[in-house]
Order: structure tokens, then sequence, then C-alpha cells
């Protein structure tokens, strides 16, 4: 753990409070309290970007949460998957974002207990809600598996109520690993673990939904044979355009997911890339830096989603604006 440094910058330090420097550490967490001018705007313009997202992301994720909810017809097993998701977004604006802000308060005012009191929260919220939904992800890519390969038995193997047990479970795990971060474990410890989980549970969606198209181009070259093939009986039309029909939602679908996946991937890559030059470089001021942008980029992911399912998925925009404009209409 680094040592605390003198503060250069009179402006960053209050008279009346007790000084930052003389402070020894919060917990176990990395510490560095350099006052470098870069550092500083970034220091404000992460917590402006924060304010601005945090509620975007509040409304939004309620937003689709309700929607499903009011809306019988999508309380399918993917469904409830966003809704997880939007969960972990609608937790990252109403308490990750404005813990992150009044942490940056904080250290700027060089008040050490609202700086650690808000970094613990802030990185613990900001670990499980990750995490969690780092697995969900994954959790959905195994559901589209299993809605590929046991088409029959789909609907008895996969069923909302086990959906959401497998999520609470996620959470309990991510929750038991975020206390043991801040009690017991050491930093390096933590983030070998926070690394190799993120790393491997992106790696077996990614394999997972390739396997998925895979299969589904399959399935369509064989539809596309059969298609010029003589149609004997009317009931071998009306198969075959039903399968057809099936195997175009199912794309569809998955599709959606992997935009969904995609788009996560995006604004967390940075945040995955600034953990690694961590391990290698501590935590030193560029490396905090960027941590506190890809900190926000990830933040931002969280107001994003809901308009990425609107875009992707038919059936939730129809439902979002129904309940929209019921609400409105009021």
């Amino acid at each position: 753990m680094e040592s605390s440094r003198n503060c250069s910058n009179s402006l960053l330090c209050g008279s009346t409070t007790p000084s930052i420097d003389e402070k020894e550490g919060c917990f176990l967490l990395d510490v560095n309290f350099d006052s470098a001018q870069y550092l500083y705007v970034a220091h404000i313009l992460t917590s402006i970007i924060n304010i601005a997202s945090s509620p975007m992301a509040v409304a939004g994720n309620f937003i689709v949460m309700y929607s499903v909810w009011k809306s019988p017809s999508l309380h399918t097993p993917s469904n409830v998957f966003i809704c997880c998701l939007a969960f972990s977004d609608l937790t990252v604006g109403l308490l990750a974002q404005p813990f992150f802000v009044i942490h940056k308060i904080g250290e700027i005012s060089r008040r050490f207990d609202m700086y650690c009191t808000t970094r613990i929260l802030l990185e613990s919220l900001g670990n499980v809600t990750a995490g969690a939904s780092v697995i969900t992800m994954s959790g959905m890519a195994v559901e589209r598996c299993l809605a590929l390969f046991f088409h029959l038995r789909y609907n008895e193997i996969v069923t909302a109520r086990r959906v959401l047990f497998a999520v609470a479970c996620f959470w309990m795990v991510f929750i038991a690993l975020a206390a043991f971060r801040i009690s017991l474990m050491a930093p390096d410890i933590y983030n070998n673990i926070q690394i190799a989980i993120i790393s491997l549970s992106l790696f077996s969606t990614y394999l997972a939904y390739i396997k998925i198209l895979q299969c589904v181009r399959k399935h369509e070259r064989r539809i596309e044979i059969a298609e010029i093939e003589v149609i004997r009986s009317s009931l071998q039309m009306v198969q075959k355009t039903g399968h057809t029909r099936n195997m175009k939602r199912y794309k569809k679908s998955a599709v959606a997911m992997i935009f969904v996946v995609g788009f996560f991937t995006a604004c967390y890559l940075p945040f995955l890339c600034v953990k690694l030059a961590q391990k290698v470089w501590g935590y030193s001021t560029p490396v905090k830096t960027a941590y506190l942008y890809a900190t926000t980029i990830a933040f931002l992911n969280s107001s994003l989603n809901p308009f990425v399912y609107c875009w992707r998925i038919n059936s939730l925009r129809h439902a979002v604006k129904k309940v929209t404009k019921e609400k409105l209409c009021n």
C-alpha cells in the first residue's frame, strides 16, 4: 500500500479538517492522494458525468423492469435475465454513482472519513454489480443454448423462477467476495479473482454465442435446401413454415442478446484493462486517473442499456411505449 503524499495544491487542502496526509490508509484498499493537475481535472469531469447519468440509469432501468412486470407476455426466462441486468444497472445509478460523486468530494475537500467510507461503499457496490452483471450475461448465453439444443424440453428445464434463483446466487457470491475484500482479502488476491471471473465469464459467453450462430446458420441452410424440394403435402408446408418462423424468431432473439453483450463488453473492457495495468504498475497516479475514466464508462453502460434493450427487442420496446403512454395520460 502506498504511503500518503503531501498536498501540493492549496486549493485542495482544507485547513479546518484533518489532512488526509496524516492518515495511514483506508482498510486494505490501495491509496493514492497525489494532487496532480490532470488528476484533479479527472475528479471534476467524471463527477459531472456521473451526476448527469445517474438519474437516467435509475429512470430508464426502472421503466424496463416495470414494463416487463406489467406485461404477462414478457414473463419469459430471457426477459427475466434482462430485468436482472436492469436491476444491477438501477443499483449503479441509485447508489454507486452517487457514492462516486461523494467520494470525489471527500477527496477534493480532504475529508478522510468521507473519502474512506464512500470508497468502501463504492468499490463494494461496483464490484458486486459488475460481477453479477457479467455472470448474468453468461447465464443469458446458457439460456439461449438450452433453447436451441433442448427445444422440446426447454420450457421444462428453464423457468423464470429458476432464473431468479440462479441470479440471486450470483449476487450472494459477489456480496460475500466484497465482504472478504474489505476485511480479510489482500488487494492483489482480490484483483486476481475479479480479473479471472470477468475474463472467463466473457470468454465463455462469446464461445456460447459463436456456437449458437453456427447452429442457426446450419439450420438456415437446411431450410433453404428443403424449400427447393417438391412439397408433397400441405401439412409438410405448414410444418416447414412454422419451423422457419420459429428459427427466425430465435435468431432475432440471439442477435439481440449479442448486441447487449457486445455493448456491455465495450463499456467494461477499459475497466478490465485498467485492472491489469494496476497489477503491473500498481496504483500510480496515471493508473488512478485511467481508473476514474474507466469506472465512469462502465457506469455509463447502466444509463445506456435501456436504450439498447428497446432498440434491439421489439416486444420490450412496445411494452415500454405502452406503459409510458398510460402513465403520461393518467
